[in-house]
C-alpha cells in the first residue's frame, strides 16, 4: 500500500514539473479580481464575504509563479539570466500600468476637479516609484488600489537575486529559507502580509522543484482540492476576528494552490474552464481600471436609484473585462511579445558564451571565468 501511495505522488510530481502552463491558477485569478471588485464597491455587499483578501491570493499566486520559472529556467539551461527575467517583467507590468496610470490626465481634464487634480499631483511622485506606502494619508487614495504592485516590484527586484544565492542549499538545508520568511514577521503589518504571501507561494515552488527533493514533496500531493477549498473558507472566520491572522489565510491559499497544480479534481476543471480562464488572463489590466469603471457605475446607479451589488459588481465586472480586453490587444501582448523577444536574444548570447567557452576548454585554451547577472559567463 505504501509502495502504491509513493507510485501515485511520483506519477502526479512528475506530471508537474512536464506542465508549464496551470489554467486552473489563471480561473483563480479571475475569481481574486471579482473579490478585488466587491471590496472596492461602496455599496453594500453580502454579508461574510471578507472580499478585501483577494489581492493576498494574488500575492500567493504571484510568488508561486516567478519562482517556479526561475527554478525551471535554471533547470533547463543550468542559469538564470537575470536581465532577461527584469525585461520579461518591466514589459509584462510597466507599459499597461502607466498607460492606465496617465490616461487618468484626460479624464481629470473632462471633469474640471480640482481637488482630484491636486490629489493626483501630489500622489503621482509615489505611484510612479511604486512606493506608495510611503504616501501620505492628505494626499488622497486616487489609484490607492494599486499599493500591492509596489510590494510584488519590490519583491520581484531582490528574490531573484536571493533565490540564486539560496541555490546551492536548496537541498540540506531548507531551514534557511523558512528563517527568512519568519522574519518577514518582523515587518509592519501592510509589509509582513505582502511578502509573507509572496514568500508563501516562493516556498510552495522550492518544495516543488524537481532539484530539491524533500519529505514534503509526498505530503503535497495528497491535498484533497476541496478540503484545500473548505480550509480556505473557514479561515474567512479567523479574519473576522482578528485580520492580523491574514498570513493563515495566504497558507491555506498557498494550500488550495498546490491542489489545483498537483491533482485534477473538480474545483481544478472549474476554474480551467475556458471562460474564466479568459477572464484570469485579462485579472492584472483588470485589477488596474475596475476603480475608474466602478466610480462611473456607481455613479449612475445613484442616478436610477440601482445602488445595489448586484447591479454595481457585474456591470463594473462586464466593463473592466472589456477595457482590459482592450489594453491586451493595444498594450500588453505587442509589449509582453517584445519581452519575451528580447529576453530570448538574451538567453541565446548566453548560450552562445557558453558554447565558446566549451570549445575553448574541448582546445586546451585558457578561460577566464567572471560573475555576471549572477550566471557564469566565458570570455
Amino acid at each position: 500500500m505504501a509502495a502504491q501511495a509513493q507510485e501515485v505522488a511520483a506519477a502526479k510530481l512528475s506530471r508537474y514539473w512536464s506542465t508549464s502552463y496551470f489554467p486552473a491558477l489563471d480561473g483563480l485569478r479571475a475569481f481574486c479580481v471579482l473579490m478585488v471588485i466587491f471590496n472596492h464597491t461602496h455599496v453594500r455587499v453580502p454579508p461574510g464575504i471578507p472580499t478585501w483578501v483577494g489581492v493576498d491570493i494574488f500575492f500567493v499566486l504571484s510568488g508561486f509563479l516567478i519562482t517556479t520559472l526561475l527554478l525551471r529556467e535554471r533547470e533547463t539551461y543550468g542559469n538564470v539570466t537575470l536581465k532577461g527575467f527584469y525585461t520579461r517583467r518591466i514589459f509584462r507590468i510597466l507599459p499597461v500600468y502607466f498607460v492606465v496610470l496617465f490616461s487618468y490626465i484626460p479624464i481629470l481634464f473632462v471633469l474640471h476637479d480640482s481637488k482630484r487634480w491636486q490629489d493626483y499631483k501630489h500622489a503621482l511622485p509615489y505611484l510612479i516609484s511604486f512606493t506608495q506606502e510611503f504616501r501620505p494619508s492628505t494626499y488622497g487614495t486616487i489609484f490607492g488600489h494599486t499599493w500591492s504592485l509596489g510590494y510584488e516590484e519590490k519583491f520581484y527586484m531582490v528574490w531573484p537575486l536571493l533565490l540564486l544565492l539560496l541555490y546551492p542549499l536548496r537541498g540540506r538545508n531548507l531551514g534557511i529559507v523558512v528563517a527568512i520568511g519568519a522574519a518577514l514577521l518582523l515587518l509592519p503589518p501592510q509589509a509582513s502580509r505582502s511578502y509573507g504571501g509572496l514568500f508563501l507561494g516562493a516556498l510552495l515552488a522550492i518544495l516543488l522543484d524537481k532539484q530539491c527533493p524533500n519529505p514534503l514533496q509526498g505530503p503535497l500531493t495528497k491535498i484533497p482540492a476541496t478540503a484545500a477549498l473548505i480550509t480556505l473558507v473557514a479561515s474567512f472566520e479567523l479574519l473576522s476576528l482578528n485580520t492580523h491572522l491574514i498570513l493563515i489565510f495566504s497558507a491555506c491559499a498557498t494550500l488550495l494552490t498546490a491542489a489545483l497544480v498537483l491533482n485534477t479534481s473538480w474545483l481544478s476543471r472549474l476554474f480551467a474552464h475556458p471562460a474564466i480562464v479568459l477572464l484570469g488572463k485579462r485579472s492584472y489590466a483588470m485589477y488596474l481600471v475596475h476603480v475608474l469603471f466602478l466610480d462611473a457605475t456607481e455613479k449612475v446607479a445613484h442616478r436610477i436609484h440601482a445602488e445595489v451589488w448586484y447591479f454595481v459588481v457585474p456591470i463594473t465586472f462586464l466593463l473592466s473585462f472589456l477595457g482590459a480586453t482592450a489594453l491586451f490587444y493595444l498594450v500588453e501582448r505587442p509589449c509582453i511579445d517584445r519581452g519575451r523577444r528580447l529576453s530570448k536574444g538574451m538567453r541565446k548570447r548566453l548560450q552562445g558564451t557558453g558554447n565558446l567557452r566549451n570549445h575553448m576548454v574541448e582546445q586546451g585554451m585558457p578561460v577566464i571565468e567572471r560573475q555576471d547577472e549572477g550566471t557564469s559567463r566565458a570570455y
